[in-house]
């Protein structure tokens, strides 16, 4: 099965791994710890289009993600949607708010642009996320 990731999403971003349902990525945006699940299913845009074990188990790798994200980061908040106002690409976007972000309590949609990770923060945080979406996903 061909699958392909939309040139937006992969562009922002660095993989982590994989998930039962989907490649995992971190947002290249140092401003807010900020995963993209993208389902490796095609020509989706919404959650209730996929099948429906394929839907269980999205949501089983959301609330895993969701839970190394709050071990990890240790957020005030987490945000989790799945717009696609911009890519209509399913993708799913799990977000660590914390109460001195530049943008608390706003959306971070209205961020006018990113803070790239600096290559000392990135290489460990890559390194930490990696080995454990291994872990949780036994890849």
């Amino acid at each position: 099965m061909s699958f392909t990731i939309n040139n937006q999403i992969l562009s922002s971003c660095f993989e982590l791994g994989d998930g039962p349902v989907s490649k995992i990525l971190l947002k290249n945006n140092a401003d807010y710890p900020w995963l993209i699940l993208v389902p490796r299913v095609e020509n989706i845009q919404e959650i209730d289009q996929l099948p429906t074990k394929i839907r269980y188990l999205l949501i089983d790798e959301m609330s895993s993600l969701s839970n190394l994200m709050r071990v990890y980061f240790k957020p005030h908040k987490l945000n989790i949607g799945a717009l696609g106002n911009i890519v209509s690409q399913l993708h799913i976007h799990i977000i660590g708010r914390f109460t001195h972000d530049k943008l608390w309590p706003h959306a971070v949609w209205q961020a006018a642009e990113a803070t790239p990770y600096h290559e000392q923060s990135l290489q460990p945080t890559l390194a930490h996320l990696r080995a454990q979406v291994r872990l949780l996903f036994k890849e």
